[in-house]
């Protein structure tokens, strides 16, 4: 289940053999056990989704309200959205991946890396 994936963010009690409590940041759903709780957690967060104020993260969070199928997505999307309602997080998470997108340069030898950043040794 969804609740299970996430804790911290998304809280399941069984309260009753047939119900169970799912607390998602301050919402709390009383939901039957046979009761599929990913639409009512889809709508919490297409209401939650007006306190994002990051532009790019707002976009992504959009996609993936509308792509989500799976406990894990819901769990991911959980997540993120948790991250990203502080705008100054939501700017360093975006700096982070926009880092991490950079080309990395590879050196088939020590003497490559080493000329490369100027540490070549003089012959004498």
């Amino acid at each position: 289940m969804v609740a299970k994936l996430l804790v911290e963010t998304l809280i399941e009690k069984p309260i009753a053999p047939t119900q169970r409590m799912i607390e998602i940041g301050k919402i709390t759903l009383m939901l039957a056990i046979e009761v599929d709780p990913k639409p009512y957690v889809r709508q919490i967060l297409r209401v939650d989704l007006e306190s994002i104020t990051h532009p790019k993260a707002r976009e992504c969070l959009e996609f993936g309200l509308a792509d989500a199928t799976t406990d894990e997505d819901f769990s991911s999307l959980i997540e993120s959205f948790y991250l990203c309602r502080s705008h100054a997080n939501a700017e360093r998470l975006f700096a982070a991946l926009e880092n991490d997108e950079k080309p990395v340069q590879v050196f088939n030898t020590v003497d490559e890396l080493r000329k490369e950043c100027g540490l070549e040794e003089e012959n004498a």
